[in-house]
């Protein structure tokens, strides 16, 4: 499988989100694990099914919710295992983008699927809500406003095209002396 590991070998599962399409394997349903291909504007989900040859679905990327993280607590000693998924209302179609036990590691990831699949950040919660970290309008992500004008302290002093200009000094006027070289035969 390109781009990761497989589920159990040991080693952390990530798919490049920089070489595109990238293949993976979602997570086992009542008959196998699916194996999906995202594109920058799709995604091809491959099920098997009891009988006959594998279900193929198309879903455009647009109809996914977001990129999201989510933690899960591994065993009692405290370990978390972190998780980078292309998030989909549908449960089935949600993909594992990245799986890995160190979290640090997954936060490049996860900004570098949202770029490149221009959908919005998502944060998965413990009790299974969603949430965006950030607030954003389309693809734009918004800060506070900022105050209108730069010098609104002094605004009762002076006009701010004034406070720029420097007083000038006066000094002696130059005087360019020499002889004129003229050509005459």
């Amino acid at each position: 499988m390109a781009g990761g590991a497989t589920v159990g070998s040991g080693r952390a599962y990530r798919l490049d989100p920089h070489t595109l399409p990238a293949r993976g394997l979602s997570q086992a349903g009542e008959v196998g694990a699916a194996t999906f291909i995202i594109e920058r504007d799709r995604a091809i989900v491959s099920r098997p099914v009891t009988a006959g040859p594998a279900l193929a679905l198309t879903v455009p990327v647009a109809a996914y919710r977001g990129v999201a993280v989510r933690m899960e607590a591994v065993g009692d000693n405290g370990d978390v295992r972190a998780f980078v998924e292309l998030l989909h209302t549908d449960p089935s179609l949600t993909l594992a983008l990245a799986i890995t036990d160190d979290p640090e590691e997954i936060a490049g990831d996860w900004q570098a699927w949202g770029r490149t699949l221009n959908l919005p950040l998502l944060i998965v919660g413990q009790d299974g809500s969603v949430g965006e970290p950030l607030a954003t309008i389309g693809g734009v992500i918004m800060a506070p406003t900022k105050p209108r004008r730069r010098h609104s302290y002094f605004a009762a002093r002076r006009p701010r095209f004034l406070t720029r200009r420097k007083v000038g000094r006066r000094q002696p006027t130059e005087k360019l002396t020499g002889r004129e070289i003229i050509a005459r035969n």
